[in-house]
């Protein structure tokens, strides 16, 4: 085959295919075979306003139409993505008033990884350079993104340079609290155990923590109470800087315009990608305060260049495509209306928490999880078999481990919703009918 395709089985797909898709309409995609389905996790989590919109289609094509391309190179600009950059910091969490764009995820994070060093270096901590990611974290699959990221597929074989990444522990309250612990005091503990890290390698080494506000691929593991607030403290106490890797999260998913707004969160620095142009263009970008930036820019100056930067960076069409994402964003009114969707899901996972190998279910606006109980009889492969029989009902959901995930385009109806949570209520209740008994979680 002539295409490599990510994350799967490179000589598997010679014999089995990838499932090939032909079109798509709004929050529907339909196959070469014209099996129509609901993707409930608005593809990669990044398509909130469907795999299809027509006025970003037409705003795109205004632009190619009068400035198809330029670059923000050597002393040179154009206005989309001016008007952007401007429109994104007010927009953003307060203290953020710079952008650097790119175009993708991945590279967002290597640059934020790139930026460290610079600001380190500007600042004259030539050590201060390593930085703490979590257990159970993705952060993306490029080079320093993928050492970040804590899955082993995006290491394996690849000799990622992770000689700079210290790990954390993950905040997932269900499963590593202690017995009788309270989220609180996991929270302190899991605070205690990252400034034990910070002090057995020295915070003169450490340059940067970054987590996702909730956590997607890994898991859908939401910050237990306290969390943020403790993370915080510590990294302030050594002088480490936050990146918030607002990837998924960014623009709305958890019921603010941004999960740093959701969490009390006040970074340093802000990674954003994804829902920022619907997912119908490469668009990236990294935010960050004005001490961060007046400190590379002071650097830059010195060294009589600022050396990064990429080719389709701030593209005019991805910043025209930003643009009427954020016209559509405000005119749907965004926290509030994916609050409400999001507490429809909300109350109908809370039902689900109670059938046979449900572990936790859990829910921040329009990012939830359902994990299943790989210890009762026959729950070792349940994920996979519950995935597999909401494909066959018309529903695509991710699975993550044990871990169900559900993220809607924000553009669903109430009966969409309805539909999307029926069909995961149908298919774990049939895989329990249809397999070996699996004990009921109440």
């Amino acid at each position: 085959m002539a295409q490599l395709y990510p994350f799967s089985d490179l000589i598997g797909a010679e014999t089995t295919p990838p499932h090939r898709m032909a079109k798509a309409n709004g929050i529907r995609v339909t196959d070469v075979d014209g099996r129509e389905f609901i993707d409930a996790v608005s593809a990669l989590w990044c398509c909130p306003l469907g795999l299809t919109n027509h006025r970003l289609a037409d705003r795109a094509a205004a632009q190619m139409t009068s400035l198809g391309y330029y670059h923000s190179f050597l002393g040179r600009t154009h206005t989309p993505v001016e008007d952007l950059a401007a429109r994104l910091v007010q927009k953003l969490p307060a203290g953020l008033n710079h952008v650097l764009f790119g175009t993708a995820g991945s590279e967002a994070v290597d640059t934020a990884a790139k930026i460290v060093s610079y600001y380190q270096n500007a600042r004259g901590k030539t050590d201060k350079k390593r930085i703490i990611a979590r257990e159970a974290a993705y952060h993306g699959s490029g080079s320093m993104s993928a050492a970040l990221t804590a899955m082993s597929a995006t290491h394996d074989g690849f000799d990622v340079p992770d000689e700079r990444v210290l790990r954390t522990g993950r905040p997932h309250y269900l499963l590593d609290a202690l017995p009788g612990e309270r989220e609180v005091a996991f929270s302190k503990r899991r605070a205690a155990e990252l400034d034990a890290l910070i002090r057995a390698h020295g915070a003169d080494t450490i340059g940067a923590f970054i987590g996702e506000p909730a956590i997607g691929s890994g898991g859908v593991y939401l910050p237990p109470d306290g969390y943020w607030a403790e993370v915080q403290n510590v990294l302030a106490r050594h002088d480490i800087l936050l990146i918030a890797d607002e990837i998924i999260t960014g623009f709305g998913r958890t019921g603010e315009w941004f999960a740093c707004e959701t969490y009390g969160i006040e970074p340093d620095m802000m990674t954003m990608a994804k829902q920022l142009t619907g997912g119908l263009f490469p668009l990236s970008a990294v935010a960050m305060t004005d001490e961060v930036r007046d400190t590379v820019a002071r650097q830059a100056q010195e060294l009589e260049v600022f050396g990064h930067g990429v080719t389709y960076g701030g593209h005019p069409v991805g910043a025209a495509i930003a643009m009427e994402c954020l016209d559509i964003y405000e005119e749907m009114g965004l926290p509030q209306h994916v609050k409400r969707l999001g507490q429809i899901m909300s109350t109908r996972l809370e039902a689900i928490r109670q059938f046979p190998g449900v572990l936790d279910v859990r829910c921040e606006g329009m990012l939830a999880g359902v994990e299943f109980d790989t210890t009762t009889p026959g729950g070792a492969d349940l994920c996979r078999r519950v995935s597999d029989a909401a494909q066959a009902r018309g529903v695509f959901f991710r699975v993550i481990s044990d871990v169900l995930a559900i993220a809607p385009p924000y553009i669903c109806t109430d009966a969409e919703i309805d539909q999307i949570m029926d069909v995961m209520a149908d298919s774990i209740l049939s895989v329990a009918e249809a397999h070996a008994p699996v004990a009921q979680h109440g």
